[in-house]
């Protein structure tokens, strides 16, 4: 009989990142210099929350968020292989679906990997049922794509299998120009 043992996973936040994951807050958005683990960050925190999910009526956890950056490229050389990476052995990408599967025990958490690069990608985001999203390197988008995502979130799992234990927007971006859309959004606009 072949064993199989899974080696295990460790991660330290540093304490932006830890501040940032300890917040309960629907929208959180994290910003600083590339490699300061803000895309660790995030990942750790979509798979804390797949983790502390609710079990349904039969015991599985079932969570489903939406990975977001401006084209799929961008998401598979970056994002991706971040989370295969730190997530071996538990992370299944499906090439055709676009999606990575988790499981561990009882968690089945399904990660969407949408790009917005095209008009269509959008109308296929904005009719999900989803947990959650993470926007990753938010400054290349559309400030006012944020509203419409927030209204897919918490609708996975349904009230039937319990419904989401939390459910939000998380984001990691390097620092926006100022008097960009993002900029505003972050530093004038903030919502509350």
């Amino acid at each position: 009989a072949a064993q199989i043992t899974m080696a295990s996973i460790n991660f330290d936040a540093p304490p932006t990142c830890a501040r940032f994951m300890k917040s309960e807050a629907f929208g959180r958005l994290i910003a600083g210099p590339v490699g300061s683990g803000k895309t660790t960050a995030c990942l750790f925190e979509l798979f804390r929350r797949a983790c502390e999910q609710a079990p349904a009526p039969d015991g599985i956890r079932y969570t489903r968020f939406a990975i977001l950056r401006q084209t799929l490229k961008q998401l598979k050389d970056t994002v991706l292989k971040d989370i295969t990476s730190w997530l071996q052995g538990i992370a299944h990408f499906k090439v055709s679906d676009n999606t990575v599967y988790i499981s561990i025990g009882d968690v089945r958490s399904e990660w969407l990997l949408l790009p917005l690069e095209d008009p269509e990608d959008q109308r296929r985001l904005l009719s999900m049922q989803l947990t959650g999203a993470w926007l990753s390197e938010t400054i290349e988008m559309d400030t006012g794509l944020v509203p419409a995502i927030a209204g897919r979130c918490g609708r996975y799992p349904s009230a039937a299998q319990g419904g989401a234990t939390w459910f939000g927007i998380i984001a990691d971006t390097n620092m926006p120009s100022e008097g960009s859309p993002w900029h505003d959004f972050m530093e004038v606009n903030t919502p509350p």
